[in-house]
């Protein structure tokens, strides 16, 4: 009985220490994104960088699920959205010198990165599955655990401040879970031809983070890259 009143309470306090956003973003979709010949989740990606490196004057190292269903066993691999292309897509575009050109030049170069490093990680050319096999043959062989997964780089790169999945569904639905750090966010998203549901989440308990600010930020962000977009082709 003590168990199940410890377990009980454990629940309550997680429960209880998740902070959820959950809305529809109407002006646009999906539909609209794939007529300016972009994808729509490396776009939608790419909004999600952009939210946060408003709040957080850096991007986040973000974990989106792939499907790796392909091969016999294959489950799931990262896509790593975070990259060069996505920082410096987020510096000009929160940069009020730049002029509306380059902004857009910038988010076609980090969509077109995000949607690469996507075929490669279904494709079974992704690196954290490879790495995560490494570490644990380590492990079960009584190894120390090689200095590579102790360095600062590897661990900073694995704190994912951001864990985000597409749930796409025809119907009106979307599907939300908490974040994997203490300190980040979870933001879930279903593109629909003329709406994006998203369902955000974040920690109560976390000073850094807040799910509705970060919706604004998002809204917002959304909101500047289809008018960066328009705008670009006007001035052509």
């Amino acid at each position: 009985m003590k168990d199940i009143a410890e377990a009980e309470q454990d629940l309550e306090n997680l429960v209880s220490d998740l902070e959820m956003s959950c809305f529809t973003y109407e002006p646009y979709g999906k539909e609209f994104i794939k007529s300016q010949k972009l994808s729509p989740d490396s776009y939608i990606q790419m909004a999600i960088q952009l939210a946060f490196y408003k709040i957080h004057n850096q991007i986040g190292a973000t974990y989106e699920s792939a499907s790796s269903r392909k091969f016999l066993h294959g489950r799931t691999e990262t896509i790593r959205s975070a990259s060069m292309e996505a920082l410096d897509f987020c510096k000009i575009m929160t940069d009020k010198f730049s002029p509306v050109h380059t902004k857009a030049a910038a988010l076609r170069s980090a969509v077109d990165a995000h949607k690469e490093y996507t075929l490669q990680a279904v494709n079974g050319l992704g690196i954290d599955r490879l790495l995560l096999g490494l570490k644990k043959i380590a492990l079960e062989c009584g190894m120390n655990i090689p200095e590579l997964f102790l360095d600062a780089g590897y661990t900073t790169s694995t704190h994912f401040k951001l864990s985000t999945s597409q749930v796409p569904s025809k119907v009106d639905a979307f599907m939300c879970y908490g974040p994997l750090v203490p300190d980040g966010y979870a933001c879930c998203y279903n593109p629909r031809p003329s709406s994006i549901n998203f369902g955000l989440s974040a920690c109560n308990s976390s000073p850094e983070t807040h799910s509705s600010k970060f919706m604004n930020h998002l809204i917002e962000s959304l909101t500047e890259m289809h008018d960066v977009v328009m705008e670009s082709q006007k001035a052509k």
